[in-house]
This record gives C-alpha cells, sequence and structure tokens, in this order.
C-alpha cells in the first residue's frame, strides 16, 4: 500500500494526470500590447536550382571556371569550378530577390587554350 500512496502523491504534487485545472491548462492567445497593431508575416514563395558559377572576361566572354594564381600553368591542378544554389525569392514591396549559395567546389587541372580569369581570393577554399 505504501506504493499507492506515493503515487498519489506524485500525481497530486504535478498538478493531477492531465497537468491541473483547465484554467490553468489553457495558453492565451498572443496578443500584441495596446496600441501596436498586429501585422501577420507574409507567406514567402521562392524556388531554387543549381547553377555553375560564371566569371565575366572582356577577352572570352563568360566561363565557368577560374585559375588560382596569376600566373597560368595548363594541366597543374590549380582551375576551380564553383557549384552554387540559386535561390528567388519573392519579398511584398521589393519583389524578387536572387541569392547565390555555394554548395560544392570542383578542383581539375587547367586546359591548354586561352587562360581563364583569376578566382577571387574569397571563393578559394583554404588548402592545406
Amino acid at each position: 500500500m505504501w506504493v499507492g500512496r506515493v503515487a498519489v502523491l506524485v500525481v497530486v504534487a504535478t498538478g493531477g494526470l492531465l497537468g491541473g485545472p483547465p484554467a490553468a491548462r489553457a495558453v492565451p492567445p498572443f496578443a500584441p500590447p495596446p496600441g501596436v497593431p498586429f501585422v501577420p508575416a507574409p507567406q514567402l514563395s521562392s524556388y531554387c536550382w543549381v547553377d555553375v558559377r560564371l566569371f565575366e572576361t572582356l577577352r572570352l566572354g563568360p566561363v565557368d571556371f577560374c585559375r588560382r594564381n596569376l600566373r597560368y600553368r595548363p594541366g597543374r591542378l590549380e582551375c576551380y569550378r564553383f557549384i552554387d544554389q540559386v535561390c528567388q525569392t519573392w519579398v511584398p514591396g521589393s519583389g524578387w530577390v536572387t541569392s547565390r549559395g555555394s554548395l560544392d567546389v570542383q578542383v581539375f587541372p587547367c586546359p591548354r587554350g586561352p587562360e581563364p580569369p583569376v578566382c577571387r581570393r574569397l571563393d578559394i577554399p583554404s588548402l592545406p
């Protein structure tokens, strides 16, 4: 019978099996402070796709890779291709806003031919 008393004591101490009286369980709805209008958050619609980052050059036009060093050495692992996730989001009052985020960086041997543009230092991952 001692176990039964402990169970009753625990139920009473925790406010009953259902969490206390109904008034204590009711969650009040959110209400802004007096004088402040409540404006619901807008539902933003967006869509995303995967794209290759392009580098613009005057001589070659858009190129889909860049080189690490100023000195161009074909055959060396110094060329980079950046794979980005591009998203367009509708923002009320501003229209469509485009954002880019890097997903992957591919390193490959630089091809023979015209020199690609030099990568920005911020784009290149740190190497050991």
